[in-house]
């Protein structure tokens, strides 16, 4: 994922929801838990949990949506391709 797709995503997910997210994602507490140490900001907080999700070789778009739409987030998952369509 690049940066540009890395925003949408955490722009599409609500807050609240993030950490589950992340988890269904495959990302480990351990990780999500070192990221909220070292990094003051909710936001890149985000960044840096997708980011190092991203350098797993199973990551892809793919998976965000199963994941999104696993989560029930069907919504989400339908505005994030829209805005993903309209990225350049």
């Amino acid at each position: 994922l690049q940066g540009g797709q890395l925003y949408a995503v955490i722009d599409a997910v609500p807050l609240r929801r993030w950490k589950e997210f992340m988890r269904v994602l495959g990302l480990r507490d351990t990780d999500i838990e070192v990221v909220e140490l070292e990094f003051a900001h909710v936001r890149d907080q985000q960044y840096e949990m997708l980011k190092r999700w991203g350098q797993q070789s199973s990551a892809s778009l793919g998976r965000v949506f199963a994941a999104l739409e696993r989560m029930e987030l069907e919504g989400c998952a339908q505005a994030l391709r829209l805005r993903l369509h309209d990225c350049p």
